[in-house]
């Protein structure tokens, strides 16, 4: 498979600021990144554990959308469902009903991941907070399987005592995906600019920069380039804009694109995913055209 997405999928039941819920979706991080992937081609495919209601409840979109659920995996008693809670302010919850530790043991182990690559293989995106073993086996595929590799950082792990092994895991990330907050968190300010200097000058690959609603800044060769949201659009459900954003910039990366048409083709893919709730549920060729010809009028100079 071209793509892989290394991570835990589950279900949500998102719950909106205005009392609307929406429940059933298909949902993760990974499964996010999966969908900004998928923005622009089919040959995708997720690895993860999963629990027994989980392809009986969402097989459908994957049949749809010709993406291969032969990565995935029954592990579980338990299909993991995350209730997602907005609130008037702004904030967020996300409630489990499994916990973090259980959550986390679904993930697919290093030699799961690399039976869904073959020597097509372009890219790895992993959502992970720092496991060293878990990250040094996928870097380490790297050279059997030649494809980059995207790691999207949890939160959790984004505490100052981590600053130095983060860094160090930068020359041997292609994509380090990471919003504002957490850089913050990470370097332990609250100046978004200062957190961003300090990725620029420890990457020499690429750093992508998330900024919620104002897009984002995809960090690249010394450069700061600007990768603005799309505007005109109707924001519906924002579950997922940042992950699936990822996505393509790992698919834009793989693909030879340069680093800023990259990041603005992250912001066309969540335009699309944020214009209803929980994932498109059919993509289409009109769609991808779409995000292509937005990313194109978007992209501006650098910072």
């Amino acid at each position: 498979m071209e793509y892989v997405i290394a991570t835990t999928v589950s279900t949500d039941e998102i719950h909106l600021a205005d009392g609307t819920v929406f429940g059933n979706q298909p949902g993760s991080a990974g499964f996010y990144a999966l969908a900004g992937v998928r923005m622009f081609t089919d040959k995708v495919a997720v690895c993860g554990g999963i629990g027994p209601e989980y392809l009986p409840r969402h097989e459908k979109w994957y049949k749809d959308n010709g993406v291969s659920t032969e990565g995935l995996v029954l592990r579980s008693d338990i299909s993991p469902t995350i209730v997602i809670h907005y609130y008037p302010d702004g904030s967020r919850t996300d409630e489990p009903n499994i916990g973090l530790k259980e959550f986390r043991a679904l993930d697919p182990s290093p030699d799961e991941v690399f039976r869904c690559c073959d020597q097509n293989t372009k890219g790895v995106y992993v959502f992970k907070d720092v496991e060293r073993d878990y990250l040094d086996a996928l870097i380490g595929g790297k050279l059997r399987f030649g494809y980059k590799l995207m790691w999207e950082i949890s939160e959790d792990a984004c505490r100052p005592e981590n600053i130095d092994v983060i860094e160090a895991y930068l020359k041997d990330i292609d994509v380090f995906s990471i919003n504002r907050h957490e850089a913050c968190l990470l370097y332990g300010t609250t100046d978004e600019e200062e957190a961003q200097r300090r990725l620029l000058a420890a990457s020499p690959n690429w750093v992508f920069f998330r900024r919620g609603s104002e897009g984002a800044h995809m960090l690249a060769g010394g450069r700061i380039y600007q990768c603005p949201s799309i505007s005109g659009i109707q924001v519906v459900d924002t579950t997922g804009g940042g992950n699936s954003s990822s996505g393509a910039v790992l698919y834009a990366c793989c693909e030879g694109y340069e680093p800023q048409m990259a990041g603005c083709m992250g912001s066309a893919a969540a335009a699309e995913i944020i214009a209803q709730f929980g994932t498109p549920p059919l993509f289409t060729k009109e769609m991808t055209e779409r995000a292509f010809a937005r990313a194109k009028a978007s992209c501006k100079e650098e910072v």
